[in-house]
């Protein structure tokens, strides 16, 4: 009977050992995921925009080997979750304004809207849809980059810079 029991756990240990195992090697990595992206609101010569309404457009890649905190797991990666984002505009002086900024990633859609920036209302956290974030996590994780778009319009010709830092947490099998 000690020796069917014995057996017994073994093999359950054998079949669920592994797991287990694995399991005891991930580790969990804190991180910010920063980016900054330079922007230029330039004049145009459209009819459909009155003169004090500029619109811009901006791109720019979030690439997770760039973190360094993370970069020794980058092939052992298995969860990124993003908790929250803040953005910061940097750069606006006296009576320059954004009236209005979008976020979108490419391939998970607009993450966020924010109207009226200025230079003393620069920073905001908005409030994304978790399934949103669990998205754009599930694309870092897989494709180790995002294409991050800032558009809007803004009251004249501008240049600025959008900070945008995520607080992450980065799940990475060490022992893989």
């Amino acid at each position: 009977m000690k020796t069917k029991m014995t057996l017994f756990l073994v093999t359950a240990i054998l079949l669920t050992g592994c797991d287990w195992f694995k399991d005891l090697g991930e580790v969990t990595i804190p991180t910010n995921l920063t980016l900054d992206i330079p922007v230029v609101a330039g004049i145009t010569k459209s009819a459909d925009f009155m003169a004090d309404v500029v619109p811009f457009s901006a791109y720019m890649d979030l690439e997770l080997a760039d973190n360094t905190d993370i970069e020794p797991y980058l092939e052992k990666i298995r969860e990124v979750d993003l908790k929250s984002l803040t953005v910061t505009v940097n750069g606006l002086s006296g009576m320059q304004a954004i009236y209005s900024i979008t976020l979108a990633v490419t391939g998970v859609g607009n993450l966020c809207t924010q109207t009226d920036i200025t230079s003393t209302n620069n920073s905001f956290t908005p409030e994304i849809d978790e399934n949103l974030l669990d998205q754009v996590g599930e694309k870092l994780k897989t494709d180790r980059m995002i294409t991050v778009t800032v558009s809007g319009s803004a009251n004249g010709s501008i240049a600025f810079t959008v900070h945008l830092d995520f607080d992450t947490d980065i799940v990475a099998g060490a022992l893989d």
